[in-house]
């Protein structure tokens, strides 16, 4: 790599790494226009919310040290994946090994994520991960489905565009879709935390920065989901060949797709625990069967 293709990528890295509250803090805004409320007062809330909470003392739940100190590897991780994501989307060296270093990382974001609310004593916040654990299992496999799938689709489309080609990028697509919305924590999958009871479910026993530190997380990991799913839609329809392009293009429609994500919440209810989880399972499970018959005769 040259140097401008470096300078390039360690750019949109930086910038995605502070996008996401931005982004939240719009969507907030939109969200409250579409049930007429007034909502945050500027877009910078999010942002303003966190360094709130990144001043305030930290209330160590007991025996939560591991709690507290998984919050901060999830972030890492997440960070990370933003980064090796970046790297891999601009230089176009998807393969084998990059793809699976990308689930790694993703994954492992999430169950950090989950391992930090169950290593809490609070009951409330270990039954709202369990919840989580249960939509995550079905989800993961949903995730890595459509990913695959859609990278391969779009290999395949390069080479021999045939409509049943075209027809396994859409079915993989929409895996990915699905998928990568559940992943945000969206309604009506936000299951672990849907129950009056929980009073915040898996969050109840964090405040301050490890507060702070698990919000801007889960927000890092909503933009990882929105610019895998910029990248699977964009590439079939631009031919990336500069650096520049790569950038622009993924930050607008990266941002484009986090809103409607935050719109289709906004219009949404709850589901229930066991029926969010059955309804996920059985439409993978139809995605995944109707993609291994257009493979079968594309």
């Amino acid at each position: 790599m040259d140097f401008i293709t470096i300078s390039l990528i360690s750019f949109f890295a930086v910038v995605s790494a502070f996008l996401p509250p931005l982004l939240d803090g719009v969507e907030r805004k939109v969200r409250a226009k579409i049930q007429s409320r007034i909502g945050p007062p500027t877009v910078m809330q999010t942002w303003y919310d966190l360094r709130k909470l990144a001043v305030k003392e930290l209330k160590m739940p007991l025996g939560g040290e591991l709690a507290v100190l998984t919050v901060f590897l999830s972030l890492i991780t997440s960070v990370s994946s933003i980064a090796y994501l970046t790297y891999v989307l601009i230089t176009s060296t998807l393969n084998p090994l990059s793809i699976a270093t990308l689930i790694v990382l993703i994954t492992a974001s999430h169950n950090l994520t989950l391992l930090s609310s169950v290593s809490t004593s609070n009951p409330f916040s270990i039954v709202g991960s369990y919840r989580n654990v249960t939509l995550l299992l079905v989800n993961e496999f949903g995730f890595m489905a459509g990913f695959i799938a859609t990278l391969y689709a779009l290999v395949r489309l390069s080479t021999n565009p045939t409509p049943l080609s075209f027809l396994a990028y859409a079915l993989g697509l929409a895996a990915l879709i699905v998928s990568t919305y559940v992943g945000c924590g969206r309604l009506p999958y936000d299951i672990h935390e849907a129950e009056p009871e929980l009073a915040s479910g898996a969050l109840i026993e964090f405040s301050g920065v490890a507060l702070g530190t698990y919000l801007y997380t889960h927000l890092m990991m909503r933009y990882v989901f929105s610019l895998l799913v910029a990248y699977a839609i964009s590439t079939l329809i631009i031919g990336f060949t500069n650096a520049l392009v790569v950038i622009a293009v993924l930050a607008l429609l990266t941002s484009i797709i986090y809103i409607l994500y935050g719109v289709v919440a906004a219009m949404l209810g709850r589901t229930r625990v066991d029926l969010g989880v059955r309804t996920l399972f059985t439409l993978y499970v139809s995605l995944t069967l109707c993609l291994v018959v257009a493979w079968l005769f594309a």
